[in-house]
């Protein structure tokens, strides 16, 4: 009998403990302060500015976003040698530095996006993309 109640009273503590508890995330508020960013299930003091919790289109945008940056950062899982040139550059901006070589063939092109260690390079001939290094 008593481990019953024991167990009873523990599960009436959880479910007050639960209840009790803030709201859900949309009830939250983000205010930054002099000691920096304080989340409440209050309103900001004067002092400070609230900041809504990004809604569903923005967690979009910011997916998306994230999306491409994983591209431009990886284009040879997307792009390969044939395609156009100018999708790349469309998806992921101009390239940092452009070289060109004039061959008797025509010209060649190497765009460079992110330099050092971690270098990357797209081959580029005739606006195709013949090559990409990352």
């Amino acid at each position: 009998m008593k481990r019953v109640v024991l167990r009873w009273g523990g599960w009436v503590g959880f479910a007050l403990l639960f209840a009790s508890s803030p709201a859900a995330a949309e009830g939250y508020f983000k205010c930054e302060t002099a000691n920096g960013v304080e989340y409440t299930d209050t309103r900001c003091e004067d002092a400070a500015s609230r900041q809504d919790f990004p809604d569903q289109y923005e967690r979009e945008q910011r997916r998306a976003e994230q999306r491409r940056f994983a591209v431009c950062f990886r284009p040879s899982r997307v792009f390969s040698p044939g395609d156009s040139a100018s999708d790349l550059a469309e998806l992921c901006g101009p390239p940092r530095r452009i070289r060109r070589l004039t061959t008797p063939d025509g010209v060649e092109e190497r765009w460079e996006y992110r330099q050092g260690p971690g270098a990357l390079f797209v081959f580029v001939e005739k606006g195709a993309i013949t090559a990409i290094r990352d």
